[in-house]
């Protein structure tokens, strides 16, 4: 009986000296890629100066804009989870939500109006 006791207090015991999950690095994390046109079914070339902007998040009011070959990067960016608008004149804008955990490359393709 004394045997049995002992025992389920060091494994009742032995559970509290578990290390604490490690927490997401928050970064600074990249967030870039391309912004395109497309005729809906297929890429039909680059959109330079495409304005990005995060508008929700602890990133917010952060702002990018493409270039001659449609290219964006956001070089700091702290880990979030975020909603970017993606527009540029005589397209239609997209809203699409990020989440940003790591150095992160993303494409995007917008529609005429």
């Amino acid at each position: 009986m004394r045997l049995k006791v002992v025992l389920a207090v060091f494994l009742t015991g032995s559970g509290c000296s578990l290390p604490a999950p490690l927490a997401p690095d928050p970064g600074p994390w990249r967030f870039s890629g391309s912004v395109s046109a497309t005729d809906g079914t297929r890429v039909t070339g680059p959109i330079p100066g495409a304005e990005l902007a995060i508008v929700n998040g602890i990133n917010s009011n952060a702002r990018a804009r493409s270039d001659a070959a449609g290219h964006f990067e956001f070089a700091a960016l702290t880990a979030d989870k975020f909603t970017v608008t993606v527009s540029a004149p005589g397209f239609v804008s997209v809203t699409p939500v990020v989440s940003l955990a790591r150095d992160l490359d993303a494409n995007f393709a917008l529609k005429p109006q």
